[in-house]
C-alpha cells in the first residue's frame, strides 16, 4: 500500500446520525483527516453534516457519481449507511482504489464477505472496521494487563451492552426490518461487545450456542441475545446484549478471568483483583472519544502503511458469531 502523504482526504457516505459522531472525531484530528465531501439522500442530513463541518465539503446523493467525479480528491471513504448497503459501497469503494472505513457490521452474509474480502485484496487497498469501542479506556487497558501476564492464562471473558431503549427508537425504521438490518439487536448494539470479546479472548472462535428473545421492542429479529462463544485457545466467552433491559446491577461492561486474577469494568473505570486478594484495585483511566481514537487510528494507518487493529478478518468474525447464534436460536 502506497503511503498517504499529508492529510488523509475522507468522503463519508451515509450522514445520518452515527455521522455526527465521525465528524467531531474528525474535526478533532484535523491534522491527520479532513472531509471533503458527503454522500446522502437526505438533503436534511448533507445540509446538517455540512454545518458541522463547518461547509466547504462536496454534496453529493449518489456515492458512485461521488467516486467518479472526485476521483483523485479522495483518498478514503467512511462508511455510515444501512446495514444493507454497507457491502455494496464497499465493493464500489475498493473497485475505484479508495481506502475504506465502515461502520459495524462489515456486511450481513458470509458471501458479501467473502466478495468483500477478494475485493480488497485485489486492489490493495486498506480496510478498517470501525469498532470504536476497541478504543475505550478499559479495553485497551485490559488488553495491555493481559498481554503483560498480569492475569496470567485468560479462562473466561464477558462482555455486555445492555439498555432499555424507547420504543420510537426502532418502530417503523429500518432496524426493525430482518432484510435491512440483517438480523436484530445481536447485530446491531450487540456488534460492539462481540468485537470486545474476541479482542480480548485474543483466538479464533470454534463454537457459538446462544439463547435469543423479544421482550419490548417491536421488531423483526430479538431485542435480546445471550452468546456463550468457544475460542481456540480454550477461552470460554459470553455475550449479554439487549435493548429491553439495563445492564444487570453489579456487573460491568466487560470482565476477564486469569489462572492469577482478575480485570472488570466499564467505561474509564478499570478493577484489578489478583488472585488471593478480598479488594479490588479500582484504577480511574483518563476518558477518550472512541470514534475520535478511531479516526485517528485510521489514519495513522494510512499514512504509516500499518494494518488496522480491525480489519476483513476480524469483521467477518464477529459476523460468524452473530449468523451462528441467530441459527443457534431463531426468534420467532
Amino acid at each position: 500500500m502506497k503511503k498517504i502523504a499529508g492529510r488523509v482526504r475522507l468522503a463519508i457516505i451515509g450522514a445520518g446520525g452515527i455521522a455526527g459522531a465521525h465528524v467531531k472525531g474528525i474535526l478533532a484530528h484535523r491534522e491527520k483527516v479532513e472531509c471533503v465531501a458527503l454522500c446522502d439522500v437526505s438533503q436534511e442530513n448533507l445540509k446538517t453534516r455540512n454545518e458541522q463541518l463547518g461547509g466547504g465539503a462536496a454534496l453529493y446523493g449518489d456515492w458512485r457519481v461521488m467516486l467518479k467525479e472526485m476521483g483523485k480528491d479522495i483518498d478514503a471513504v467512511d462508511i455510515c449507511l444501512p446495514h444493507h448497503l454497507h457491502a455494496p459501497a464497499i465493493l464500489d469503494a475498493a473497485a475505484a482504489g479508495k481506502h475504506i472505513l465502515c461502520e459495524k457490521p462489515m456486511c450481513i452474509s458470509l458471501k458479501e464477505a467473502e466478495q468483500i474480502a477478494a475485493a480488497v485484496k485485489k486492489s490493495g487497498v486498506t480496510y478498517m472496521s470501525a469498532h470504536n469501542q476497541l478504543f475505550m479506556p478499559v479495553v485497551t487497558e485490559t488488553r495491555k494487563l493481559i498481554d503483560a501476564g498480569t492475569i496470567g492464562r485468560v479462562l473466561h471473558v464477558r462482555s455486555q451492552d445492555c439498555f432499555r431503549a424507547k420504543l420510537e427508537t426502532f418502530r417503523g425504521k429500518w432496524r426493525a426490518n430482518l432484510k435491512l438490518q440483517g438480523g436484530g439487536e445481536l447485530i446491531d448494539t450487540g456488534y460492539h461487545p462481540t468485537y470486545r470479546l474476541i479482542h480480548l479472548a485474543g483466538s479464533t472462535v470454534t463454537g457459538v450456542r446462544a439463547s435469543m428473545g423479544r421482550y419490548y421492542q417491536e421488531i423483526e429479529g430479538e431485542d435480546t441475545a445471550a452468546v456463550q462463544v468457544r475460542f481456540a485457545n480454550g477461552v470460554i466467552g459470553e455475550i449479554l446484549t439487549s435493548w429491553a433491559f439495563a445492564l444487570p446491577y453489579g456487573t460491568h461492561q466487560i470482565h476477564v478471568v486469569g489462572e492469577k486474577g482478575q480485570i472488570f469494568g466499564s467505561g474509564s473505570t478499570l478493577h484489578l483483583l489478583p488472585m488471593g486478594y478480598s479488594e479490588p484495585a479500582k484504577m480511574a483511566l483518563p476518558a477518550a472519544d472512541t470514534f475520535a481514537e478511531e479516526i485517528a487510528h485510521f489514519a495513522t494507518c494510512l499514512q504509516t502503511g500499518t494494518r488496522p487493529i480491525h480489519s476483513v478478518e476480524e469483521g467477518r468474525q464477529v459476523l460468524e458469531i452473530i449468523l451462528a447464534a441467530a441459527k443457534d436460536a431463531p426468534v420467532a
